[in-house]
């Protein structure tokens, strides 16, 4: 293994009983940059950009090995993002008409803060779902496939998400080990941040503006098209919250956990999940094609949001009920076993 060092050890919060290597993520951003460099054309924006992922990149490996804290991914996101910000102009400075009463446009004062913000949210987000093998790598391909065919196939990202999404799925054949004596590797930290951070910048660049072209979608689109992550992500949190704990205390109350708690196998767990990425993708791609107002987009990401929030959550307290019955029944049955052993002996002490 090139990075010995760079693997992934099993613990009480992970799936996986033995280590597997973290080399994803580094993979996946390689490839994406040596493809970059023979098929795209070398602009200052797309400089910018490999130069911030390949900042989060490396920021996610030294995560995967040291375990940074809180504050320090903070902090290196928001410089990738400021690195975009400056070189590429990328900022959310327009949020559409949200609330049905006009355009939400932000000053620079407020816009640059709220693109740093939502960043951050989406990186983090793609890096609290990677927890099942082939879901956030499932997760970006349906959401490079929206934002493609939202852009009906014409734009610069063309290329970018062809590429990205090849690299994702070599990656996905591995980590699912779709191919027999393939070695499993998982995509670690650096993928996700990598990622989440791609695809946060891709829904900004087809949102915005410019002076020879209109957004492709509305920014409350993109919503959609990380849709999953992002409404688990917060769903998470609130329960932490709830519970009061910290919001970024790693625990199993995932959604993939939840479904795996309540009995689903993994891959009926990865389907399942997939499924619904699908169809929240789906619904805003449905939206965009049919130029839906963006004060309704909201109102339906809301909905969706509620019910995702609400199933989960009594799936949660399924399982948990689950559990316990379980447990009292193998409890019960270990004790009538026990009784009918000591009675075999008493009975056989008497003869």
């Amino acid at each position: 293994m090139i990075f010995p060092w760079l693997v992934d050890k099993p613990n009480g919060r992970k799936l996986h009983d033995d280590a597997v290597p973290l080399i994803g993520g580094l993979v996946i951003y390689l490839t994406l940059l040596s493809m970059g460099l023979i098929f795209l054309v070398n602009t200052v924006a797309v400089t910018a950009y490999f130069v911030s992922a390949g900042l989060l990149t490396v920021v996610g490996m030294l995560d995967d090995w040291f375990g940074l804290t809180v504050r320090a991914r903070v902090l290196c996101s928001f410089i990738a993002t400021s690195i975009m910000m400056y070189w590429s102009g990328l900022i959310f400075t327009n949020l559409g008409n949200l609330l049905g009463m006009g355009d939400i446009t932000m000053p620079l004062l407020v816009a640059i803060p709220f693109t740093l913000i939502a960043c951050f949210g989406i990186i983090n987000a793609l890096n609290m779902i990677d927890g099942l093998d082939g879901l956030s790598a499932g997760i970006t391909i349906i959401a490079l496939a929206s934002i493609l065919i939202s852009m009906e196939f014409h734009s610069r990202l063309r290329d970018v998400i062809i590429i990205l999404t090849a690299a994702i799925l070599a990656f996905q054949s591995f980590n699912l080990q779709l191919i027999s004596r393939e070695q499993k590797i998982f995509m670690g930290d650096a993928g996700s941040m990598m990622i989440g951070f791609t695809l946060i910048m891709m829904i900004c660049y087809c949102s915005h503006a410019t002076a020879t072209r209109g957004p492709r979608f509305e920014p409350v689109t993109g919503l959609f098209f990380v849709g999953l992550p992002l409404i688990d992500m917060i769903s998470t949190v609130l329960r932490r919250i709830k519970k009061g704990n910290s919001p970024f205390k790693p625990d199993r109350t995932h959604a993939h956990h939840i479904l795996l708690c309540a009995g689903f196998s993994p891959r009926q767990t990865l389907i399942i999940l997939l499924i619904i990425a699908a169809l929240i993708n789906g619904i805003g791609i449905l939206l965009n094609y049919l130029a839906m107002p963006a004060w309704l987009q909201f109102a339906l990401f809301l909905m969706v949001f509620v019910v995702y929030y609400q199933g989960i959550q009594h799936e949660f307290k399924l399982s948990c009920l689950s559990k316990k019955v379980s447990a009292k029944t193998v409890i019960s049955s270990q004790l009538v076993n026990q009784r009918v052993k000591d009675s075999e002996t008493h009975t056989n002490g008497i003869k």
